[in-house]
């Protein structure tokens, strides 16, 4: 599909684009994430891929690729002026598989976007966002927590700090102060002004204050803390993360020590 838009960075990290992946291992509709028996299969291949041990580490990774949807939105905005429609009936749900790891991400099969009016984008923006997260996201965060047995904010908890990630990653790729100026006016429009009602949480997911600790390799570097355990250690010889907010501060040394003793023995 050709389009007058460039994917490349959205391709790349965040694994959504008309080419979809090279390769699927599994692949589906995303609107059936809606429907039990499929979405069943979607998070049994999709933790297979990942050498799941249960279907909370998938359900953790689709959540956060349905986060990944709304952040598209936002940097379209930012990038071009137009709002892209994303809703699941215009996707399709992919896995691939990449050696040791796996990307979880959509194929758009229609593209349609509309301009966002120089007015009062603010309010436009916060119109669409408040018809997508009813009518797209929030049913399906719930759909695939419920298929999990996870409770809703254990994924909702991930999208404050998947906003912040693409906040900082936009400041090294686009130092540009309009573009970040204009990052950070949208940015507060998911944060700021999304009732907590349109996620069914007490509190907007989104609204979140980042913490740092100590980069053990570098001691001038902060990690950010992520917004909420990835479920990353649900898998076969699973551990946490460094950053995940879950570690104590005995398994965070523990942890600092051996990433120190494998940097000291690598080529």
């Amino acid at each position: 599909m050709e389009t007058p838009f460039d994917f490349t960075i959205v391709r790349t990290y965040l694994h959504v684009s008309p080419e979809g992946a090279d390769d699927p291992s599994f692949q589906m509709e995303a609107a059936q994430l809606l429907e039990s028996a499929a979405l069943e299969a979607a998070l049994r291949e999709s933790g297979n891929a990942v050498q799941a041990l249960s279907h909370a580490l998938p359900a953790s990774f689709i959540g956060t690729s349905l986060c990944k949807l709304s952040l598209i939105q936002l940097w379209f905005a930012v990038q071009y002026d137009r709002f892209i429609d994303l809703s699941l009936e215009h996707l399709i749900y992919q896995v691939e598989i990449h050696g040791d790891h796996a990307h979880l991400g959509y194929k758009i099969k229609a593209l349609h976007t509309e301009p966002i009016p120089a007015g009062d984008p603010e309010q436009f923006l916060a119109d669409k966002w408040s018809a997508y997260f009813a009518g797209t996201v929030t049913p399906a965060v719930e759909a695939v927590a419920k298929g999990a047995g996870l409770k809703a904010e254990a994924i909702w908890q991930q999208f404050g700090g998947q906003l912040t990630i693409l906040k900082n990653f936009a400041k090294q790729l686009v130092p540009r102060e309009p573009m970040l100026h204009k990052l950070e006016q949208y940015s507060r429009v998911l944060s700021e002004r999304l009732e907590p009602e349109l996620f069914h949480v007490r509190r907007n997911p989104f609204r979140h204050i980042p913490r740092y600790v100590e980069n053990p390799l570098n001691p001038e570097e902060k990690w950010m803390l992520q917004s909420s355990c990835c479920m990353y250690d649900r898998r076969e010889n699973g551990s946490k993360c460094y950053t995940c907010p879950r570690m104590t501060p005995a398994e965070r040394e523990e942890r600092s020590k051996q990433l120190l003793a494998a940097a000291a023995v690598a080529p």
